[in-house]
């Protein structure tokens, strides 16, 4: 029993583990998350272990700003991040009837946009994230208000 109760524990953190790994960076391939871990002093790692990490956290394969695909946390999956603490990094929203402008602390816009980005909107044609800027080109300047709407939804705004 008590063999169990600590392959559990062990399960739980690495689990905790290769979340806080994706939070902090990108992965393209299963294979360099199993080495991170590994290097983490995760033992026994296989690829079978990271692709079931993987799926038990929602983790999907998204394009990053470079069109290269990479394993990213779902918004779903971090709900709380995105309702409280998301929200509190964020001094101001508006817009100039051409981009919307996401004015974040400094450090925050790299997150704001990725979670911007993740789930592709009808009204988003790309976000670029500086250190304390998000610009997020609408597909339509016409509908810039209700791109700005979105953009509020996402990171938990009030409109």
């Amino acid at each position: 029993m008590h063999g169990a109760m600590d392959a559990f524990c062990q399960e739980e953190s690495i689990t905790s583990a290769c979340k806080r790994l994706l939070q902090q960076q990108s992965f393209s391939t299963q294979d360099d998350i199993r080495k991170q871990l590994i290097a983490m002093g995760f033992e026994d790692v296989s690829q079978s272990t990271v692709s079931r990490l993987l799926s038990r956290l929602g983790v999907a394969k998204v394009p990053n700003a470079y069109g290269k695909k990479v394993y990213c946390l779902t918004v779903e999956s971090e709900p709380v991040q995105v309702g409280s603490s998301i929200a509190s990094q964020i001094e101001f929203i508006t817009h100039n009837q051409l981009v919307v402008v996401v004015k974040t602390h400094p450090g925050g816009a790299q997150l704001v946009a990725r979670l911007i980005d993740i789930q592709p909107h009808a009204e988003i044609l790309g976000t670029v994230g500086g250190n304390d800027t998000v610009m997020v080109a609408p597909k339509d300047i016409s509908r810039i208000d209700e791109c700005e709407k979105v953009v509020k939804a996402r990171l938990g705004i009030p409109a």
